[in-house]
């Protein structure tokens, strides 16, 4: 079905919006600000780093770096991406308009569902932290205080956002730098002796070889805390110069996360006394900060993660009203609810009802059971990225086929939109490289029973997009924008 709409201005596509008005005031530095505080790189080091170095020792440098490296190449993806659609809505925005509606159906229900219930998994450990300085918290009353708290101020104008936002992200890198100088400050071992990975044997209490299996679960593990550099596109019209921008904001933030990880779980191991009680530890990280730092910073830093916890669940909140809003825009939801969530407060320039709606969600999902939560989001991420690596991967020869298709209708225009934007180097290698590293990923999960459920989940949740493509977008005439978007529709006002 053709669609009758006026040629887009496509030259100024990097300062104008896509059909609703959101404010377009961010520069690089707080899309970046914003992005990170999602991260949350502190709470990913205490909770996830911790994790990981209790189950796989010294592995966890050589996990964290080839993770790292990994990340990298995913970011290009989301780059390139990104510079050629510069949309909100995020993954599923890139994917819709790259893979088509099906594909971006799956992204938009792991979206749908993830977001919230990452929300919820960070709120409900708030208290954890919190209670070092406020004893007797409540874990399910703190975490819905803290949600509300968060929605609140995600329905701020996003300047304000980024304000606040960067104020918790410089307390939360003040205690990464603190973590960092108390290892390298008192070096107990060689960075050498990390290169052969080592983890703790519970059967005789000392260190054992780890094997390949364990490696590449510690990668698994360095992908899931690196993960958030892609939620730069999320405020994509909220970005001057978008075109360029977003890819910047993208690489910023996941070079900036990989170093602010990878630096202070190295210190760690340079600098523990014995890595036998690192490793033992119940908490290693709050054990090797109390160790060297004593009590009273402890408890100051603790703190600080609780912050940065709340912290991120802002920017989640913010990232998961821009997906829902997008999807509605899109006229990707039955039209009732579309409407509403579709609307840009006039005064904020926020989509607040779509942030609201998420921050429900959020809060239903605190009253689901923690292991629940963890196996609903467990194994979306690989799915995620398999996704974006995909999309990156036939994007150009897709869009070397539009540009010769618009070539007879504004040869300039069309010439002056695939200019300026980012353009990876080495191409297909980054997205090749990513989609054989997410496969080794599903291959380890399916050999692992323990992550049955988990994977069973994510290909629920992806099976339920599919099959909400099949029996209504596809049916739907409605769903102009998301099924008969061509690559002019997102400069389209």
């Amino acid at each position: 079905m053709a669609l009758n709409r006026p040629a887009p201005t496509l030259d100024t596509a990097s300062t104008t919006t896509h059909g609703a008005h959101l404010s377009r005031s961010l520069g690089v530095g707080g899309n970046v600000l914003i992005t990170l505080s999602g991260i949350s790189p502190a709470s990913s080091v205490f909770i996830l780093g911790g994790a990981a170095l209790a189950g796989y020792g010294t592995g966890v440098f050589w996990g964290f770096l080839l993770a790292g490296v990994i990340s990298i190449l995913i970011a290009v993806c989301y780059a390139e991406l990104a510079s050629r659609h510069p949309i909100a809505g995020g993954d599923y925005s890139l994917v819709s308009r790259v893979l088509g509606p099906a594909a971006g159906a799956a992204v938009f229900f792991i979206g749908l569902v993830s977001l919230p219930l990452i929300v919820a998994i960070f709120a409900l450990g708030v208290a954890d932290y919190l209670g070092v300085a406020i004893a007797g918290l409540d874990p399910l009353a703190t975490a819905l205080i803290v949600i509300a708290l968060a929605v609140v101020t995600a329905c701020f104008n996003i300047r304000t956002n980024a304000w606040v936002t960067g104020a918790f992200l410089f307390v939360e890198m003040a205690a990464l730098a603190l973590l960092a100088l108390l290892g390298f400050v008192h070096v107990e071992r060689p960075i050498t002796d990390l290169l052969d990975p080592q983890a703790l044997d519970a059967a005789t209490g000392g260190l054992a070889p780890l094997g390949i299996a364990g490696l590449v679960l510690a990668v698994t593990q360095g992908i899931f805390s690196y993960n958030g550099y892609g939620g730069a596109v999320y405020f994509a019209e909220e970005t001057k110069d978008a075109r360029r921008a977003i890819a910047k904001a993208v690489l910023w933030s996941a070079g900036i996360t990989v170093l602010a990880e990878l630096v202070p779980l190295t210190a760690i191991l340079m600098g523990a006394d014995s890595l036998e009680d690192l490793f033992g530890a119940a908490l290693p990280v709050e054990s090797f900060l109390s160790a060297n730092a004593g009590e009273a910073v402890s408890v100051v830093v603790l703190v600080a993660i609780a912050l940065a916890i709340v912290n991120a669940i802002i920017a989640i909140a913010l990232q998961s009203g821009r997906l829902l809003f997008a999807a509605a825009r899109d006229r990707a939801l039955p039209a009732a609810i579309a409407r509403p969530l579709a609307v840009v407060s006039a005064r904020t320039k926020m989509p607040v009802a779509a942030t609201i709606v998420m921050g429900v969600l959020a809060l239903a999902a605190c009253f689901i059971p923690f292991d629940v939560l963890l196996n609903a989001t467990g194994s979306t991420l690989a799915f995620s990225y398999g996704f974006i690596a995909l999309a990156a991967f036939v994007v150009r020869r897709r869009g070397a086929t539009d540009a010769a298709a618009s070539a007879d209708r504004d040869a300039t225009a069309v010439a002056s939109a695939r200019t300026g934007g980012y353009r990876m180097p080495l191409w297909p290698l980054p997205p090749a490289i990513a989609l054989l590293s997410i496969g080794a990923i599903f291959v380890i999960g399916i050999l692992d029973p323990a992550q049955w459920l988990s994977l069973g989940i994510a290909f629920g949740i992806v099976g339920a997009g599919f099959a909400y493509y099949a029996l209504y977008l596809r049916r739907s005439p409605a769903a102009l924008h998301l099924l008969h978007g061509d690559d002019d529709e997102e400069f389209s006002a």
